[in-house]
């Protein structure tokens, strides 16, 4: 551990509900934020640009986050996944469907067309969309307070569809604490480890697929986990 990592607990009370997974890890967040800070923010975009623009600075490595890490055959962050205050869980869903009577403005460069809503460009959703609606999430991890302060004090929403309003976040609360749950809390997983990980005089009660670190959507990240 080094000489600036510390246990503590991270609060973020909510103003609304989050789109999310059960586990919805810190350690993503963070990661979104460190590489922001790293490449700076971009004040303008256009479509196409992140896939073509040259990245500023050195490449991110997992190492260079201000979280403690355990170095095995997969290394993952002293992070816990999420601890949900009083919460209650719900569906919404979101619709695209084609304007009919806006359909003269499509051009077909002048030969005859057909929209087809079933398929292709203009094929009609009706998706799903889980939430869950709590008044505070928690998590537990060691690193560097200062810098974990930092990176927290610029972030306004978490989880996923933030531009339409969910996961706005009240206040966050960094807090030192005296014990390091970022993994293990009294016998209970914090989170989830590889399954080689767990101790012979524990039993699995859980296993899934699912990334052992961030970025969670790198299926190289992904693998078999313990969780509780």
């Amino acid at each position: 551990m080094a000489s600036n990592d510390v246990p503590m607990r991270v609060t973020a009370y909510m103003r609304s509900g989050i789109v999310s997974d059960e586990w919805f890890p810190l350690d993503g967040i963070l990661l979104s934020q460190w590489v922001r800070d790293d490449l700076g923010v971009r004040d303008v975009t256009v479509p196409g640009a992140s896939l073509l623009a040259e990245p500023k600075g050195e490449p991110m490595r997992g190492g260079r986050m201000p979280i403690k890490v355990t170095h095995n055959k997969d290394w993952y962050y002293h992070c816990s996944w999420a601890e949900w205050g009083p919460y209650v869980d719900g569906t919404e869903y979101w619709n695209k469907r084609f304007d009919n009577p806006l359909a003269d403005l499509i051009e077909f460069d002048g030969r005859r067309g057909k929209i087809d809503t079933s398929a292709a460009m203009y094929k009609a959703y009706r998706m799903p969309m889980y939430y869950r609606s709590a008044l505070w999430v928690r998590w537990y991890l060691v690193g560097d307070i200062e810098k974990i302060r930092y990176l927290l004090a610029t972030v306004t929403h978490i989880g996923k569809k933030i531009s339409q309003g969910w996961g706005r976040v009240a206040k966050w609360e960094v807090d030192e604490v005296a014990e390091d749950w970022s993994i293990w809390r009294d016998g209970k997983l914090m989170r989830g480890i590889p399954v080689y990980n767990l101790p012979k005089d524990v039993r699995a009660t859980r296993r899934v697929s699912y990334g052992v670190r961030p970025p969670y959507w790198d299926k190289r990240n992904h693998m078999e986990l313990v969780v509780e």
